[in-house]
């Protein structure tokens, strides 16, 4: 990895920071109900952050989004 040639766009560096920020939190909370149909979800909102779901992963728990990413 190389440092940038001159000066960075503080403002693009900071929406592509909260891009990521914003990625991996989703991936967080959304973990547990992913795949559920939207009934599901209707009769069982998101009130707290819960483990489970599809993959099993513990509460919080972010997938490697690095392997997706690439």
């Amino acid at each position: 990895m190389q440092e940038p040639p001159g000066l960075i766009d503080e403002k693009l560096l900071d929406q592509i920071s909260g891009s990521l920020i914003g990625l991996a939190l989703g991936d967080a909370l959304g973990a547990h109900v992913e795949f559920r149909p939207h009934e599901y979800l209707f009769a069982n909102p998101v009130k707290d952050l819960e483990g489970g779901g599809t993959w099993g992963l513990k509460k919080g728990q972010v997938l490697s989004l690095h392997r997706i990413l690439q």
